[in-house]
């Protein structure tokens, strides 16, 4: 399977199980702009369905949230009934063009990955959030988490940069919010984050993500996927990196910093 098919599954793995902020969604209508065989839907409708059917009657979940779940779910349930397919709502970069039979994803995966879906609403509040970024980040905030403002480098991608970190040590959860970091292009590099953490080596902070920046955006909030629990974090920083991130970053280009005390 090529690189872009992986990416692509990843991405909507995640969309059905997280959901997607606004530069990873804008990364994924990319990449199926340029796979147009891939079925983008198939995750989604399973997801959907099985998360619906199966989950326990006995959870409590809040009322909004219930209410976005049936809402989003009771279209595909109509559908799957009638065998129609509902054409997305136009898109005003769209290009029509014929249609022409996808193939489904294998069924062990896309199985695998509706069974993510209902775990993650299963495990409300604890699990994955399905508000919006933006509403994480504020009820973050809201809650007393570390807001840290990100320092520019001398690198050029950061002239200008500016935005910052927002984080929850006892959630493990947070978003940085950049404004005029350079855009990338993902084929040749991609922004990744590193937490010190006072407890660990500094030589290997624990990674937080890979991202990019697309154009055309004034503001972009990316949530912090830490791949390790974090004790204690001292520093976040953001380096440059070679498409799809590093292990062990050399620090070559670090283009961003945010420093507790």
């Amino acid at each position: 399977m090529s690189a872009a098919l992986e990416r692509i599954e990843e991405l909507l793995v995640q969309r059905a199980t997280e959901g997607l902020d606004a530069v990873e969604a804008a990364a994924l209508e990319r990449l199926l702009r340029e796979q147009p065989s891939v079925d983008a839907e198939a995750l989604e409708r399973a997801a959907a369905a099985v998360a619906v059917v199966n989950l326990p009657r006995g959870e409590t979940l809040p009322a909004l949230l219930r209410a976005r779940i049936e809402a989003a779910a009771l279209p595909i349930v109509a559908a799957a009934k009638t065998s129609a397919v509902a054409l997305p709502e136009p898109r005003p970069t769209a290009t029509l063009r014929p249609l022409r039979p996808r193939p489904a994803l294998p069924w062990p995966w896309l199985a695998a990955a509706a069974a993510l879906a209902v775990a993650a609403i299963g495990w409300w509040p604890s699990g994955p959030s399905l508000l919006p970024a933006a509403e994480q980040r504020a009820a973050l905030l809201a809650t007393g988490a570390q807001q840290l403002a990100w320092a520019a480098t001398a690198d050029p991608a950061a002239a200008g940069a500016s935005g910052d970190v927002v984080w929850d040590p006892a959630t493990q959860q947070g978003f940085m919010r950049f404004a005029a970091l350079a855009v990338n292009e993902p084929t040749r590099f991609q922004y990744q984050l590193w937490i010190f953490d006072a407890a660990r080596d500094e030589r290997f902070p624990v990674d937080g993500g890979v991202f990019d920046i697309p154009a055309g955006v004034t503001e972009v909030l990316v949530p912090i996927r830490a791949k390790l629990p974090v004790s204690n974090a001292v520093l976040f920083a953001v380096t440059v990196e070679a498409p799809g991130g590093v292990v062990v970053s050399g620090r070559e280009r670090i283009v961003l910093t945010a420093q507790l005390g």
